[in-house]
């Protein structure tokens, strides 16, 4: 004969009021830690977008202390030795740190002077890119396809961008104009990845003309112009550091006040050097910014224009690097 079970309805009842409870309780307390959850991510993406426009802020006022410290320097000679080109690093500014480098875009080839200002080809600037591929151990070939690319010359050069025998090396047709950034090499047949890399620290994209600065060019550039660079301490060749590289603390290099004087030093001995598209002064630097802020890292890259009077100005302005490095503007 079967038990009868004790539990009355009564008892029953409460054990499933008992059971309703702990569950209402149980939601209404996952409820609450999602609110809070949704709440802390709230107030952590409001605290990033707080922090990236204070960020942003002060990279734009790095910006304004670089194009104060060009304006303030001597516009007739420019070079490692000026307060400008002192790399600025972990600077401590309003909870806040910030590095800023200025680097001189005319240390630089200029790839733009492979054409003169009446779409003829420039042999002295063609011989000196040249001999800046052999340096750094690329196929000089590739000076006619830059060469093809940038002139409005329908004449196809030997070898250059628009031989048909170059078919297939590139997707893109000649600009028919001077580069607008270096980044236009990529586009250039027979510039494959490794040569633009290889090349891009070392050449700029400037207007037709402007000349390079012997005291802000790198070994690798000196090289390129003639010079034995096996003379001058602490310069290396391929893998050295970019001019604005410099450590803090050590002494920059004195900046030279003449071409002549500066192609009187003991490394161009027994080198003829034409002077043309020389200077030791310069007008168009790149400034590179990068500030932290808690978890927030703002960076930015621009292009300042100085003429010999008046203000500098920024022309380019950037806030991702298109390399490793910060020189592709």
């Amino acid at each position: 004969m079967m038990k009868r079970s004790s539990v009355g309805p009564a008892h029953r009842q409460q054990g499933v009021a008992l059971i309703v409870a702990l569950l209402v309780l149980a939601i209404a307390t996952g409820l609450a830690a999602t609110m809070i959850v949704r709440n802390q991510n709230s107030i952590g993406a409001t605290s990033a977008l707080v922090n990236g426009a204070r960020a942003g802020e002060l990279a734009t006022s790095a910006l304004v202390l670089a194009q104060a410290l060009l304006d303030q320097d001597d516009r007739n000679i420019d070079g490692p030795a000026d307060a400008w080109a002192q790399p600025l690093l972990g600077i401590p500014v309003d909870q806040a740190t910030m590095s800023l480098r200025v680097v001189d875009l005319q240390g630089r080839f200029n790839l733009n002077n492979l054409i003169t200002a009446d779409d003829k080809v420039n042999l002295v600037a063609k011989q000196r890119f040249q001999k800046l591929l052999s340096v750094l151990r690329i196929q000089t070939d590739i000076s006619n396809a830059v060469i093809d690319w940038i002139d409005r010359n329908p004449n196809i050069e030997p070898l250059g961008a628009a031989d048909a025998a170059n078919q297939g090396t590139s997707t893109y047709l000649p600009a028919g104009r001077p580069m607008l950034s270096v980044t236009e090499l990529r586009a250039v047949r027979g510039v494959t990845d490794s040569i633009y890399r290889q090349l891009a620290p070392y050449v700029a994209a400037l207007p037709v003309g402007t000349p390079i600065n012997l005291n802000s060019a790198s070994s690798t550039v000196l090289a390129a112009l003639g010079a034995n660079v096996a003379v001058l301490p602490g310069r290396g060749l391929p893998g050295e550091n970019t001019v604005g590289d410099n450590a803090p603390g050590q002494v920059p290099p004195k900046n030279i006040g003449s071409v002549a004087d500066y192609l009187a030093q003991p490394m161009f001995a027994g080198q003829t050097v034409p002077t043309d598209g020389l200077a030791v002064n310069s007008q168009y630097f790149l400034c590179a910014v990068t500030v932290h802020l808690d978890a927030v890292t703002r960076q930015r890259y621009a292009i300042i224009v100085r003429p010999m009077s008046g203000p500098s100005r920024i022309i380019a302005l950037s806030s991702e690097a298109c390399l490793t490095g910060f020189y592709c503007l």
